[in-house]
């Protein structure tokens, strides 16, 4: 990294620099293929540069007629929904929110019930009061924080997620005041963001999200739209643009990951709702197609997804369930295959789900959404097992769900709602240890005294040649007791590249386990980029009703001066309620070590005797007995060096207690750990 600083210094230091420096690294990664996709995708941007305006005047002729508009589509459960079917608190909750986006008042990401003026902005970042330029937008470079600010702030309105929230209220109220605003915000975007130019174009899946949207826009105001044919119009250009911009730039090779998801399932809506106009027919069998291969491509057989991350894992969920309930209320039947993997993703957020319907954040997060049916602060987790509860027949999601949410409702429709409330939910709770084994995540359950939970993490950094959303986190764990978490993973917090936290955030360091010499196990290149990848390995899994154990290693360090293989072995005794944590490194020559053990929130931590530390939090106690050849120091919410932090959405952190082990030795070592549960 060193040599590459200098590099990047010696060519001036410029912000070009740098993105050429950047780029020139992530092109020697690629393949040939890769490369020789890239210079198709640019040679469609240099005729789109000159030809655009006369493209975009071509968009604008052979509209259809209003009374034709998503007439023939079953759109998911909304067919047999009636206003008189929802019930009063989601109309008012909708109410509630559509009122405040009347006045220009809305949340996003960090910002809550920020005014957006007389009219939105569509090309601001709203987070520094940067109004972005009217460029060519796949030339512009977003990441150029001084120019753009936060990327997730300029794209988070312009995803037009809460024009569905005001359709809706036009749906459940029939006041017109609420469809009325939601056209006038898509007048207002189209005219400040013209086809091509400006920051809503940089990313094919942004508009994919888009399509969604107005997709769901288009089916709430249904009603209304049919007496105005001019906005019928609008809203064809709207797709007839986005649709061709996607489709002549789906991401590929070290990019396909949730992006293409994303926008395969973008392009499958909006085709399947306006299958009308030219060329959708052609583009529904398409994304059908790149659907019916990714899912296999990118979910493990054991339905954990490739990126490594609960957050992302949700997202593809969402828009490959999105895409099947379409495409099964049209006539258009996914394999079996397809939703046989579909249910063993929804397997795996049942087996991290909390009581309180949560799940860890292990991975990047962007707290980004496939689509925002409801204005509750359900949890994603919820919603998904109670629609899959559903889909599937499976009595044990439901008990964990609990109930059927809104989201859900709007999915599958009042029969959907029956079938939930008719099924028999299993009374015993989900205490079953489990193995995620292509995934990489080991669960040790216990229902005793304590209700433990364990989740270790043995699997690969990332999905692709570049793993852009894994965290070096290999041999971490986190674990809840009592129902409650009290070793976490702090999350992501930030995705700007210039940002010291961007990089501590998915380090080894802000994870469960162990770092050598104050290095990552894997080694970070760029924002989205990791080389160097280290391999984890499960060498032993070991369940039965007396006690757990997990044992796996990764060669991360192997590509020290002198190599380090680091083995973690963790045994959960059930009847004495004991976990012990047991750390062998073998290496030759000395290199300073790290042991870091991350409290969550609400935790307090107290030093009782030499390396005995007592967690409390809510009134439970654990005890962390650390082994007596390390010393150890807290931080709390430190800026120098980084520590004691954790993230609980995109752009918050807030300070915790992190508990750091530390030493120098020299050759083999073994470090015993214990935590002692039922204190």
């Amino acid at each position: 990294m060193e040599t590459e600083k200098r590099l990047v210094k010696k060519l001036g230091g410029s912000e070009a620099a740098v993105s050429i420096f950047w780029y020139y690294r992530r092109l020697m990664a690629m393949r040939p293929g890769e490369i020789i996709w890239r210079l198709r995708r640019m040679l469609w941007q240099c005729a789109a540069r000159i030809l655009h305006n006369r493209w975009e005047r071509q968009y604008q002729n052979n509209f259809t007629d209003s009374e034709n508009v998503i007439d023939k589509i079953e759109f998911y459960g909304l067919a047999d929904i009636k206003p008189g079917d929802v019930p009063q608190d989601w109309i008012k909750s909708t109410i509630a929110v559509a009122e405040e986006l009347l006045q220009n008042r809305s949340d996003c990401l960090a910002l809550r019930r920020i005014d957006l003026g007389k009219e939105i902005n569509w090309n601001r970042e709203y987070k520094r009061g940067i109004n972005t330029p009217l460029q060519f937008g796949p030339w512009m470079n977003y990441r150029d924080t001084t120019s753009y600010g936060d990327f997730k702030y300029f794209w988070e309105l312009p995803r037009l997620q809460h024009l569905i929230i005001l359709s809706k209220a036009y749906y459940l109220t029939g006041k017109e005041k609420y469809a009325e605003e939601t056209i006038k915000q898509v007048e207002s975007f189209v005219k400040q963001s013209p086809y091509l130019l400006g920051v809503n174009w940089i990313m094919p899946m942004e508009a994919s999200i888009r399509l969604i949207s107005i997709s769901w826009v288009t089916a709430f105001l249904k009603e209304y739209l049919r007496r105005d044919k001019r906005t019928c119009s609008l809203i064809e250009n709207i797709v007839r643009t986005h649709v061709d911009y996607v489709a002549k730039n789906f991401s590929a090779y070290s990019s396909a990951n949730n992006h293409l998801i994303a926008e395969a399932a973008g392009v499958f809506i909006a085709s399947t709702c306006f299958s009308q106009l030219d060329r959708m027919n052609k583009h529904r069998r398409n994304t059908y197609d790149i659907l019916c291969r990714e899912i296999g491509h990118q979910f493990y057989p054991d339905g954990v997804n490739k990126e490594q991350t609960t957050h992302y894992h949700i997202a593809c969920y969402d828009c490959f369930l999105l895409a099947g309930l379409l495409g099964k209320n049209n006539g258009v039947g996914f394999p079996a295959e397809y939703w046989k993997t579909l249910e063993k993703a929804a397997d795996f957020v049942w087996a991290l789900a909390n009581n309180d319907n949560s799940i860890p954040q292990i991975g990047d997060s962007d707290d980004g959404r496939m689509t925002v049916l409801s204005e509750t602060k359900t949890s994603e987790v919820q919603s998904l097992l109670a629609t899959a509860s559903v889909l599937f027949d499976r009595p044990d999601f439901k008990a964990t769900a609990k109930y059927f949410d809104e989201t859900s409702f709007w999915l599958l429709g009042k029969k959907g709602k029956s079938m939930f409330e008719m099924m028999l939910p299993v009374s015993k709770p989900n205490t079953a240890s489990v193995k995620f084994e292509e995934g990489g995540y080991y669960i040790l359950h216990n229902n005793r005294t304590v209700l433990v939970k364990l989740i270790f993490d043995c699997g690969p950094l990332g999905f692709g040649s570049i793993a852009a959303h894994g965290h070096a986190d290999s041999l971490s764990f986190i674990l809840y007791a009592y129902g409650l978490e009290f070793f976490t993973d702090p999350g992501t917090y930030t995705y700007i590249s210039d940002s010291p936290y961007r990089d501590y955030f998915r380090s080894t360091a802000a994870h469960n386990t162990i770092v050598i010499d104050g290095l990552n196990q894997s080694q970070i290149e760029g924002p989205f980029l990791w080389t160097q990848k280290a391999d984890s390995f499960v060498k032993e899994w070991v369940s039965n009703e007396h006690y757990d154990k997990v044992a796996g290693w990764h060669n991360g360090y192997h590509r020290l001066h002198d190599p380090v293989t680091h083995r973690r072995v963790i045994k959960f005794e059930k009847k004495q309620e004991i976990i012990t944590l047991d750390d062998y490194l073998e290496m030759k020559s000395s290199h300073k070590i790290e042991q870091y053990f991350h409290l969550a929130p609400s935790c307090d931590v107290e030093n009782t005797n030499n390396n005995i530390w007592k967690i409390t939090k809510a009134g439970r106690k654990i005890e962390l007995i650390i082994d007596n050849k390390l010393n150890c120091r807290v931080y709390t919410g430190s800026e120098n060096p980084i520590c004691g932090w954790f993230s609980c959405s995109y752009d918050r952190k807030q300070p915790i207690h992190t508990i750091v082990c530390y030493g120098t030795f020299r050759g083999n070592q073994h470090f015993t750990t214990n935590i002692r549960l039922a204190v």
